[in-house]
């Protein structure tokens, strides 16, 4: 009887959960463009406190899936130190930002990042180095400075932003882009999730169930991104993002500026 209680009560961040998770391992994007709209508009949280909760609740979910990736050698672990130097630094930048955007504008950024996600999705993933050398890392490292701007501001791990970035700037394939970014988004995760915990912005109830629940669904997640048509998943869910970018655009508009 209690823990069908505690279920019943944890049953909406459950759900959100174990819906980031499977996207996170499928996408090797963190979960937070999913997650925050669905705290948002499903759960009532308060706009900027879903987003520093979000970001929390990618850490164990990202950790999993990275390490799905991982253990199937689809981790280039030189671009993911480059690019976490810059994400850590960056993160830390986001959550400063929060505090000084208004609820509205917020969620016109989120919105557009949510369509650029689609974008991204439905624009070929053919590996294609732009550059090489050293500034190649050094672009790699202002990816993740970017990326973890994303992530401090806007609740995300940033991988919509590492992953095309990872085929133009470092020539990796898709997969092993996806695997890159999941485990940079662990380290990004990890040092936004800190500064927005000493200012006291996370819902700690919301995200305990809703990161556990992630780590099985992140599991599955990262064996359909290793097993299915990549090219079928991602212009599906493209659509997804579509409708939630829509969505959070309308509730933008009805919030007072």
């Amino acid at each position: 009887m209690a823990t069908g209680s505690v279920l019943a009560r944890n049953a909406k961040p459950i759900a959100v959960g174990v819906i980031a998770g499977l996207l996170s391992g499928l996408l090797g994007v963190g979960g937070g463009f999913v997650m925050v709209p669905l705290f948002v508009l499903w759960m009532q949280v308060e706009q900027k406190k879903a987003h520093a909760t979000s970001l929390a609740a990618i850490i164990p979910i990202a950790s999993f899936s990275a390490a799905g990736y991982a253990l199937q050698d689809k981790v280039d672990w030189s671009a993911w130190a480059l690019v976490l130097l810059g994400s850590v630094f960056g993160a830390n930048y986001g959550v400063r930002l929060l505090h000084s955007i208004p609820v509205r504008e917020l969620k016109y950024i989120f919105s557009g990042l949510l369509l650029l996600s689609a974008l991204r999705l439905l624009w070929s993933t053919q590996p294609h180095q732009l550059l090489s050398g050293v500034t190649s890392h050094i672009l790699l490292v202002i990816i993740g400075f970017i990326a973890g701007v994303a992530a401090g501001l806007l609740g995300v791990g940033g991988g919509i932003i590492i992953v095309p970035s990872l085929i133009i700037a470092a020539g990796l394939d898709a997969t092993v882009a996806r695997g890159t970014s999941l485990a940079v988004i662990v380290g990004t995760a990890i040092s936004g999730t800190y500064a927005h915990h000493r200012r006291g912005n996370i819902d700690w109830a919301i995200v305990i169930p809703a990161g556990l629940a992630g780590i099985p669904a992140s599991i599955v997640g990262t064996y359909l991104g290793t097993s299915l048509p990549e090219r079928i998943t991602m212009t599906l869910f493209s659509f997804v993002l579509i409708f939630t970018a829509y969505r959070m655009a309308r509730s933008a508009s009805s919030t007072e500026a």
